[in-house]
């Protein structure tokens, strides 16, 4: 498993600072292997709509560089978009949702992604900064069968340090994660370095972080 990957990044096609090119001259100049860039699908913030899903996949797709591999990603705003159909037209390498349990209907919105992984994209469905204490006590259990049921990747963002939410402490090597940085600026750029940190310090081994291949 490489170390020097950053599987949740920003670029100008939503609210980071630099474009896809850019991103890869920076993550050239850090070392890094492996990226993926996962710009925000909303209707609610600085985000692709759904029209600008074809320039931004094409985008990604001509990015060529021989020191690292580019993949594509979105993270998509759970809270404003209801149907996933349009992102069926392209093959998207990692996608992540976000704001699953942010909300009280938070069952329903699970199985969303759950029905979506099921019946159109069996492939790296993955939760975005998921935070478990937003979850009542009673239900932790089932929701975590159902990632490991279902084969839910969880996301350890360093930008938001979501590992550090208590229930964490649940999750151990029969889990898939994912390590991103959340970049928005250069800088962040594959800042994962803490989310390694912590699966040492929970003995769950490499092999459980998601490492995307071309």
């Amino acid at each position: 498993m490489r170390r020097n990957i950053d599987y949740h990044i920003h670029s100008t096609f939503s609210d980071g600072e630099l474009h896809p090119t850019e991103i890869l001259k920076a993550a050239e100049g850090k070392n890094l292997k492996s990226i993926c860039i996962t710009d925000h699908f909303s209707l609610t913030k600085l985000a692709l709509n759904e029209e600008e899903l074809d320039i931004y996949f094409n985008t990604l797709e001509n990015q060529n560089n021989s020191a690292l591999s580019i993949f594509m990603g979105l993270e998509v705003d759970l809270s404003s978009i209801k149907d996933f159909i349009s992102l069926t037209k392209h093959s998207w390498d990692l996608i992540l949702f976000e704001y699953v349990f942010f909300w009280p209907d938070w069952e329903k919105k699970l199985h969303e992604v759950i029905r979506f992984k099921k019946d159109y994209f069996d492939y790296n469905i993955g939760l975005a900064h998921t935070r478990f204490t937003r979850l009542p006590e009673s239900r932790i259990n089932y929701v975590l069968s159902k990632i490991t049921k279902y084969e839910i990747i969880i996301e350890l963002n360093t930008g938001y340090k979501n590992y550090l939410d208590p229930w964490f402490g649940y999750l151990d090597e029969t889990f898939l994660f994912s390590l991103g940085s959340d970049a928005h600026m250069e800088y962040q750029l594959g800042e994962v370095t803490a989310a390694w940190t912590y699966l040492e310090s929970r003995e769950i081994p490499s092999t459980c972080v998601i490492d995307l291949k071309k």
